[in-house]
């Protein structure tokens, strides 16, 4: 097992992250914030029920795009593909447990707990949403579980880590 499946599998050593982050040098920068992510779907009335299913409607749709906010002000940009999803469609396998750095982008629950993530797991599978198993254990304190959209962009579900 390398130092990066270690980490990933929530059994870090505290000697392995301090040598890496003293070997980083960083910035805070606390005006930067994710502005858009922008994903090409196949479907765009498909694409948007399912984020309204997870809770995160549009608030902005036209023939070829649609907007949805995020909390923060971080915006989801659809946009329409002409032809059915291939190659200009990256492929992704959902969670951190299939394949390393396989999701498009992760969402958090406002919730801590694993008991709320579970029932937040619930409603999305209630709603028509294939979710993943939950693993039994914490990655960086957070419980967390995998769903992909129809076009197959890998989306990995978390607890919250903010106060």
């Amino acid at each position: 097992m390398n130092d990066a499946d270690r980490i990933w599998q929530g059994n870090f050593e505290d000697q392995l992250v301090r040598r890496i982050m003293n070997e980083m040098q960083t910035v805070v920068d606390p005006g930067l914030a994710v502005a858009h992510l922008v994903f090409k779907v196949a479907d765009l009335k498909s694409s948007c029920q399912f984020y309204a299913n997870l809770g995160l409607p549009p608030f902005f749709i036209e023939e070829k795009i649609a907007i949805i906010e995020l909390r923060g002000g971080t915006h989801l940009v659809l946009l329409s593909v002409d032809e059915p999803a291939g190659e200009d469609v990256a492929e992704s396998l959902t969670g951190q447990f299939h394949k390393r750095f396989s999701e498009q982008f992760d969402l958090m629950i406002e919730g801590k707990g694993l008991d709320e993530l579970k029932k937040y797991r619930s409603e999305l599978i209630s709603r028509g949403i294939a979710a993943g198993e939950i693993p039994d254990e914490a990655v960086f304190g957070h419980y967390l579980f995998c769903i992909k959209d129809p076009d197959g962009n890998g989306i990995t579900i978390y607890t919250s880590h903010a106060n």
